[in-house]
Order: C-alpha cells, then sequence, then structure tokens
C-alpha cells in the first residue's frame, strides 16, 4: 500500500483531492479510480506530466473556449445505465433514446471546441462524434435537441397515425355540429368540451336540460349541476376504434425502439470509449485548473533517492492565513537518504514542515502539479506519516502505544524506498525513555534505504553527524523588548503577534548550537511571570 487511510487523513490530503472540481459522472468516476503512480508507472507518471502543463497553457491562453467546455460538461448525465440495457438487448424507452441524442449533441460541441484549440488530442482523451447515430436519431434532419418516434420510422406508424388524425378530425366535428345544433335549440351556450353548468336555483334551466334527450347528468356541486353532450353510438364507435388504433400505434412504437436499440448496439465500445475519453478530459482539465489556481508547478523526476522542494506552500494552511490577513511563508528542504531531524519550539511550524513533505511527495505520485517554486523527487513505494494522535480507545491502548504500533508495521518496510514522517515520537512517555527510543530509531533508519524526517523536542538526537539536522527559523533576530512594547500598544493578543513575527523557515545546522529559547521567549512575550523564566533559563544553562 503507497498510502494508508489515516495517513491520507491526517496529510489532509482530502482538502487537494475535494478541490479537484470535475463536472461529468465520467470525470467524477475517474477522480475516484485515481491511483499513485509507482516506480514502474514512471513513464506513465511524466506522461501525465505533460498532459497537465500542456492543458495548463491552454487554460491560460483560451480560457473562455475551457469555460465553455467545462459548461458543456455539466449537461452530460450518467448514461452507464442505459447502455447496459443496450448490451443486454433490452429495449430503450423514449426518454432513454431522448438522453442518447443529446449525448451525442454534446459531443459534437465538444468536438467543435476542441478543433479551435489545435490540440493533438492524446488517443485515450479523444472525443468521437457518432454521426451515424446522429442520423439515426434525426431521421428528419432538423438538428433539433428533441427526440420522437418519427413517421419516417415506419410506414406502418405513419399509416396508423393518420387514421388517427383521420377520425379524431371527425369526432371533432361531429361534436361540434351537435353543439353548435344544441346551442341554438337551447339558446344557451355551451362549453367546447360539450359541458353545461347550471345553477341550481334555475329551475327552469335544469328542467329544460334533464328534458333535452341530447344531455345526459354528469356532475354537480353544492351550487351547480352539470350535464354534457351524449355522444351518439357512431361517435362511440369511432372512439374505440381510436382505443384499438393506439394500441397499435404503441405495439409499433416498441418495434422502432426496439430497432434503433439494436442498431445502438453495434456502437456499444464507441460510447463506452466516449464516456471514457469525457471522464479523463474532464478531469485532465480540473488537474489544470487546480494547478492554475495554486500556481503549481511540474515535478522532475529523478532516479536517485531525493526530495527537494523549493518555496512549497501548504495550500489549506495558506489560504486559512490568507482569510485572517496573513501570508503563509514558503518552506524550502533538501531531504537525503538516511534521517533529518526538525528542531524548534511549539508554534514554530515543526509540524507543518512535515505535512508539507507528505502532502507534495502524495500529490507528485498521484499525478498532480505542486504548489512550489521547484520539486525534485524520486519515486516512492510508501509515505507513511505518524502524527502522534492515534490513541486507540477501543483497544485500550495510550497514545505512545498506538504510535508504537504504526511504527512498528512501517519499520518492517525501511528497506524499501519510501517517506517516514514521525512527529514528535515518544511524546506520550517521559523524557528520559522517549529519548532514548527515538535514538534507537534514529540509528536503525539512518542506515535505510528509506527517507525519514522526525521532528522532536528531545536535545541530543541530532549529535551524530550522519542526521541532518534542520531548525525552525522561528524567532531568531526578533527584537523581543520591541515586540512586547507592541503587544502592550496595541493591546493585542500576545499570540496573534508572536505568529506574525515567527519564521517558519527551515535553516540547516551543522554544528551543535545552543539550545533555541524560542519557548522562553514566547512565555515571556505571553505575561508568564518573569522569576519562573529566570529560573528556567537557569536550569537550560546547566543541563
Amino acid at each position: 500500500m503507497f498510502i494508508s487511510e489515516r495517513v491520507y487523513k491526517n496529510l489532509e490530503l482530502d482538502y487537494i483531492f475535494d478541490r479537484i472540481t470535475v463536472f461529468t459522472p465520467y470525470g467524477e468516476q475517474a477522480k475516484k479510480e485515481m491511483k499513485p503512480y509507482l516506480k514502474e508507472d514512471k513513464e506513465e507518471l511524466l506522461e501525465e506530466y505533460e498532459r497537465i502543463e500542456k492543458i495548463v497553457g491552454i487554460i491560460n491562453k483560451h480560457r473562455y473556449s475551457l469555460l465553455e467546455m467545462r459548461n458543456i460538461f455539466k449537461h452530460f448525465k450518467d448514461l452507464r445505465g442505459s447502455f447496459k440495457r443496450i448490451e443486454e438487448d433490452e429495449t430503450l424507452s423514449t426518454v432513454e433514446l431522448f438522453e442518447i441524442k443529446s449525448f451525442l449533441f454534446l459531443i459534437i460541441k465538444l468536438d467543435e471546441i476542441i478543433e479551435k484549440l489545435n490540440w493533438n488530442v492524446p488517443k485515450d482523451l479523444k472525443i468521437m462524434p457518432m454521426p451515424s447515430l446522429m442520423d439515426l436519431l434525426d431521421p428528419e434532419k432538423n438538428g433539433v435537441n428533441t427526440f420522437y418516434i418519427y413517421d419516417a420510422y415506419s410506414k406502418k406508424l405513419q399509416v396508423i397515425r393518420k387514421q388517427i388524425k383521420d377520425i379524431e378530425s371527425h369526432i371533432k366535428r361531429s361534436k361540434k355540429e351537435v353543439r353548435e345544433k344544441l346551442q341554438k335549440q337551447l339558446n344557451i351556450r355551451i362549453r367546447p368540451n360539450g359541458e353545461i353548468a347550471a345553477n341550481k336555483s334555475d329551475k327552469e334551466l335544469i328542467e329544460k336540460l334533464e328534458n333535452c334527450p341530447e344531455l345526459v347528468y354528469s356532475s354537480e356541486t353544492y351550487m351547480n349541476i352539470t350535464f354534457k353532450i351524449k355522444l351518439d353510438e357512431s361517435v362511440d364507435e369511432k372512439l374505440k376504434e381510436v382505443d384499438e388504433l393506439k394500441l397499435q400505434e404503441e405495439e409499433e412504437e416498441f418495434t422502432v425502439r426496439k430497432k434503433l436499440t439494436q442498431a445502438m448496439k453495434k456502437h456499444i465500445h464507441e460510447f463506452y470509449a466516449n464516456i471514457k475519453g469525457i471522464g479523463a478530459l474532464d478531469l485532465l482539465i480540473a488537474k489544470g485548473s487546480l494547478a492554475v489556481a495554486f500556481e503549481g508547478v511540474k515535478p522532475k523526476v529523478v532516479e536517485e533517492e531525493r526530495l527537494s522542494i523549493v518555496d512549497g506552500r501548504h495550500i489549506k494552511v495558506a489560504n486559512a492565513l490568507r482569510k485572517q490577513g496573513k501570508t503563509f511563508t514558503p518552506i524550502s528542504v533538501n531531504i537525503r537518504k538516511g534521517v533529518t531531524c526538525i528542531t524548534g519550539a511549539n508554534m514554530g511550524g515543526k509540524t507543518i514542515s512535515l505535512k508539507l513533505v507528505g502532502l507534495l511527495s502524495a500529490m507528485a505520485q498521484f499525478g498532480l502539479f505542486v504548489p512550489a517554486k521547484e520539486m525534485t523527487f524520486s519515486l516512492k513505494d510508501y509515505i507513511f506519516f505518524s502524527l502522534g494522535d492515534l490513541q486507540s480507545t477501543d483497544m485500550g491502548l495510550s497514545t505512545f502505544g498506538a504510535e508504537i504500533l504504526e511504527i512498528k508495521k512501517i519499520i518492517k518496510r525501511a528497506h524499501e524506498s519510501g517517506i517516514i514522517l514521525i512527529d514528535e515520537l515518544a511524546r506520550g512517555t517521559n523524557p528520559s525513555e522517549g529519548f532514548a527510543i527515538s535514538k534507537a530509531l534514529i540509528n536503525f533508519l539512518k542506515d535505510q534505504d528509506t527517507l525519514t524526517i522526525i521532528t522532536t523536542h528531545f536535545d541530543g538526537l541530532t549529535e551524530d553527524e550522519s542526521v541532518y539536522h534542520l531548525q525552525v527559523k522561528g524567532l531568531e533576530g526578533i527584537d523581543y523588548e520591541a515586540l512586547k512594547h507592541e503587544i502592550d500598544a496595541k493591546c493585542e493578543i500576545g499570540i496573534e503577534v508572536v505568529h506574525k513575527y515567527m519564521d517558519y523557515r527551515l535553516i540547516e545546522v551543522k554544528n551543535r548550537n545552543k539550545v533555541p529559547r524560542d519557548a522562553i521567549n514566547i512565555a515571556r512575550l505571553m505575561g508568564l511571570q518573569e522569576e519562573l523564566l529566570k529560573d528556567a533559563e537557569l536550569c537550560l544553562e546547566t543541563c
């Protein structure tokens, strides 16, 4: 498994995938089927990058054409059920035939837009108009996006419909003649449907209507009594004849629909090729639109074990900060095989750096552009991320115990090419044992093929020269007195000002430097009593 459901959630990959906006049911299916590209899929991944790069160029150059395409996408319905019925020789309904005709119209529109773009579309993305079926469903060549069982489909159907029309015209004329005759005879207005409503208080009219042999009682309310013209036997026979003809019409229409369905079965593979192409095109445009939205770049894939990110951005965090009127500080890392330790105070962005590495690595292997200035990486067999929140109440495990179980599983894959990300290992146990376990884990992983990044508060884990040490720059170089004055002067919440000046960039530490005091300084800014802080600094000096 490349990535577990838990790691997917902890890296917040769902935030990215939710922003891959497709508009067709076929695009939605293609999105659900997205899988990471592994080492053996390198050529396919490079091809996907090229496609996204091409579509990004088209979006930037022909934005309105792409918007028009996506608007067409919105009108595609899921016809896979109808196509399945065609395969199983079930006769399609008139509604289904109409939907397929609409589908064919939409394909023509898409193809016209693609032609204007002069885009040499890859074979699996091609949309293929089906003119023979279009002619079949539009026999009168009127070019209207409606469907009807046209007379042109059957001479027998044409004859039946003419008979029905002639008889109904005859009945209509007969009813009109009787109505006009009665109106003159009774000197009263009769509705076009042959009904007369008389108020119950008008006894004379009611008696007249009751005594008229050409009228029969129909219905009544608390105010009126309604009579209607009685049909003579000849009209009644004609109506029965119409009913019989309409049954014949339905039978013949079914025969026509069956023939149309059989004709479509010959093109079923073209239908499936088109829905696959529509889905792939919809998804590709969604990927390209996402890349444009966050100014993503095409990652560079190399064979050597390497991971380099220049000015990477965590999109979810960046968007949250922007809503607060703040900006995300881009993060750069250059990770080598073995173990990298990231140190720094709380609120310094260590966890965000870890998430950024995992998120961008996962995005790159899922065939997406990444939010960074540059990214170079090698394909991995897996990504593992321990966030330190793995408490399992149903198994009765502590946070530390659950974390160790997860790490135990991934240790078995340390010989593979992967990324192991651990956020403050052993935070759930006592410091002495936590340090010992962390040190042992680093000693084991530093000689493995996997890339490992561990954030930690434990001092001393980075003394090994083979461990690459990165430190969050934090509040380095900040004038704390001036910062404290700003907090007091503006009556702002201290934590907000700290975030404002915190530098989340990572810097390489080549020698064992003096332990950073961001935590003590932050506590001072937050107003913790000075005598406690002085004591803390003294303890730090004597450690």
